[in-house]
């Protein structure tokens, strides 16, 4: 790249914006790429200056279909639902909630994977300026509890299929109603019989009823609101108002509720409608990322919705059926994590196929290792594929992404591609946080721009820790990750500071999220959790739990428990694979768990495993 460029000296609508569409210059670049912005020269400038949205997330998605209401919004197992219908549907769903009481800036909690009715009510509450409260519902029935009295949600919403963990629910909080919703309720006519017949048989066969009784049907809750639909009860747009709660781990392994705002997400979803990618509405898009964490509630819903997309819901994802999907759906986009492009290679369904529809495949969550990038991209270009993989890199803390590979030309092995036109990225130095590095040094990734949360929900302490102002004034968001930039604006990932576990399926473990319910074990005096090798995965690992006991003639006794207390107290994806005994934890020389010890034992093992298996 030139010594000099065209650029901006305070660009970015993270500044004023009179002053950005002021002080366009030439002059050299400082080495410095907050300063530099490098990564600018690939977008046009009136994109740079130009005013990002001012509305709810409602009204954004509204606005953008107003004139196209009679095209596929969403589609659920070939029910296609035009976009007038998913806004009637919105409309009723917002009068049926204030029938019921919510009011605005009030938070009500959502359990449910991807279902229209979900949508509906994602919307609905960003209509009448209420929050959504987005829980896993694979949550055990403890955290689940925790997250309401967290936030003081009055009002539950879940799927019927969490009806057994909703039992002592207004007990433990101050739920006043609970409404369930089923899967089935919006297949289409000639799938609602199998369904229900199917679930029927499931029960009998489990010879189980479900225990819980005292809950509102969506049907019943949905006529409440009849008597309010023609009501104008859209609230007033307001600035940096939080729109949803999302959950995330920290450092210490609690999870944390971000708060993210109408702004955050309508920032993130008109930079990635911007950046280059060949979005056109009615194109297909597959969403196969869960509602109730950021890379599918703004990348897997809202941005689609936003480009007058047909989006596909898939609320229970299978990673192993990924080729079969689109071999069914044919979606011109996707956003997904990198086990599941993996699994393509392998692929007997798509063997023959040809994927020319295919106009961008993006993956995040985790990062890509570079052997995989290769081999992705040569199979997408022998299926006639005219696009590589489309990298992207973001935060739950961010709204998700905050730069992607949208463009060929900076879509470089290893990157993870250029932050978005109103995102500013940068290296700082982990020890000194307001000493900024140059191209090429390695350093903590940070991000400040529209797309910064509001903050952890009652909880300053982390909200400090994640979000610093530095000495330029500017607020930036703190990653604990560790990569590089170079002279376009490329960012490099190479690696993360937490002690984290990253999935095959992109969901994040954190080993004291284990050893809190490990020692809660009375026979338990020491563990640690190590991540080990998934062996149905070609990438990500599972936890492994090492304990110590007081008394070893208990043993079997206690690994036994141990199983049967993870299964009770922990979400499904952190129970750990394995739990072994051991006399003790190996230490560094200060005292420390030494991890590196574990890990090296526990590849010295499959290793071994692997030769015996070749005799």
């Amino acid at each position: 790249m030139s010594s000099k460029i065209k650029n901006l000296k305070i660009y970015s609508s993270v500044d004023n914006p009179e002053v950005i569409k002021s002080t366009i210059f030439s002059g050299e670049l400082t080495g410095y790429p907050s300063i530099d912005r490098p990564w600018l020269k690939y977008y046009p400038m009136d994109l740079v200056v130009k005013d990002l949205p001012k509305c709810s997330i409602y009204r954004y998605i509204y606005d953008n279909n107003k004139k196209y209401f009679y095209r596929t919004a969403l589609n659920y197992f070939g029910n296609k639902i035009s976009y007038d219908e998913m806004f009637r549907n919105i409309d009723k769903t917002a009068a049926a909630l204030i029938s019921m009481g919510v009011k605005e800036g009030d938070i009500v909690t959502i359990s449910a994977p991807t279902l229209p009715e979900t949508v509906y009510l994602f919307y609905a509450l960003s209509k009448i300026g209420a929050v959504s409260n987005m829980i896993d519902p694979r949550k055990s029935p403890e955290e689940i509890a925790e997250y309401v009295n967290l936030v003081g949600s009055k009002k539950f919403f879940a799927v019927d299929v969490v009806a057994d963990k909703l039992v002592n629910l207004k007990k433990q909080t101050n739920i006043e109603d609970i409404v369930l919703f089923s899967p089935g309720n919006s297949l289409p006519s000639y799938l609602k019989y199998p369904f229900k017949l199917k679930n029927t048989l499931s029960s009998l066969s489990k010879k189980r009823e479900t225990k819980f009784k005292d809950y509102i049907d969506f049907s019943e809750f949905l006529e409440m609101g009849k008597g309010y639909i023609n009501d104008n009860i859209e609230a007033k747009y307001e600035k940096d108002k939080p729109v949803v709660i999302v959950y995330t781990g920290g450092t210490t392994g609690r999870s944390k509720g971000v708060m993210l705002t109408n702004d955050n997400i309508n920032a993130a979803s008109f930079q990635c409608e911007n950046c280059g990618f060949d979005f056109q509405r009615q194109h297909k898009w597959l969403n196969i990322m869960p509602p109730f964490i950021a890379y599918g509630v703004g990348n897997g819903l809202h941005l689609p919705l936003a480009c007058g997309m047909e989006v596909s819901l898939i609320p229970q994802f299978n990673p192993n059926e990924f080729d079969k999907l689109l071999h069914k759906n044919r979606p011109n986009h996707m956003t997904g994590v990198p086990t599941h492009y993996d699994s393509l290679l392998l692929s007997k369904i798509l063997k023959n196929e040809d994927l020319n529809f295919i106009f961008s495949a993006i993956v995040g969550g985790d990062k890509l290792d570079v052997n995989s990038e290769v081999k992705i991209n040569k199979y997408f270009d022998e299926h006639n594929c005219n696009y590589k993989i489309a990298k992207g890199y973001g935060l739950t803390e961010v709204c998700a992404a905050v730069c992607a590979t949208s463009k060929s030309e900076c879509n470089k092995i290893g990157s993870v591609g250029i932050p978005f036109s109103h995102t500013v990225m940068a290296i700082f130095d982990p020890s000194d946080m307001n000493r900024e590095l140059k191209y090429g040094e390695v350093g903590e990734v940070c991000i400040t721009g529209p797309n910064t949360m509001l903050g952890y929900y009652n909880n300053d302490l982390e909200t400090k820790n994640m979000l610093k102002k530095h000495n330029d004034g500017k607020i930036w968001v703190h990653s604990g990750d560790i990569g590089y930039i170079d002279q376009d604006g490329c960012i490099y990932v190479i690696d993360r500071m937490k002690n984290i576990i990253i999935r095959h399926d992109g969901f994040k473990v954190y080993p004291i999220q284990i050893t809190e319910v490990a020692m809660k074990h009375p026979n338990v005096c020491a563990s640690t959790v190590i991540g080990v090798r998934d062996k149905n995965f070609s990438q990500g690992e599972l936890p492994k739990l090492y304990v110590v006991l007081k008394d070893e003639k208990k043993k079997e006794k206690t690994l036994q428990e141990l199983k049967d207390l993870c299964k009770e107290m922990l979400a499904e994806y952190l129970i750990p694979t394995e739990i072994v005994a051991i006399k003790e934890l190996p230490k560094t020389s200060i005292g420390k768990i030494d991890f590196m010890k574990l890990k090296e034992e526990e590849e010295n093992k499959v290793k071994k495993l692997t030769r015996n298996s070749r005799i």
